[in-house]
């Protein structure tokens, strides 16, 4: 498959509808349900919740709530360093960009 053909995908799907289900999704407060599926993230991503300010996954109303939760002090500490990036997360891809990438 040629590697135009293999992103040709990205370019049909509705960026911005998908973008905007996402977001609603995320608000979205549906008791138990949401509950069960932060619940089953933390669970399947390992998530650190005695880092959390509130523990309690049940307290958490949507996704929005739960990705933006506060930490407890001294959770996660600032390096001294001249540029820091303040989000958990992994470099998955880096090289030089080509033209037209």
């Amino acid at each position: 498959m040629s590697d135009r053909l293999a992103v040709l995908p990205q370019y049909l799907i509705p960026k911005q509808a998908l973008t905007a289900l996402a977001g609603k999704f995320a608000s979205a407060q549906f008791g138990g349900l949401t509950t069960s599926v932060i619940r089953r993230f933390v669970a399947r991503y390992n998530v650190n919740m005695a880092e959390a300010a509130n523990p309690d996954i049940t307290s958490y109303a949507s996704f929005n709530d739960f990705f933006t939760r506060a930490l407890k002090d001294g959770a996660r500490p600032l390096a001294d360093a001249d540029l820091i990036c303040p989000v958990d997360g992994a470099i998955s891809q880096f090289g030089p960009i080509a033209k037209d990438q």
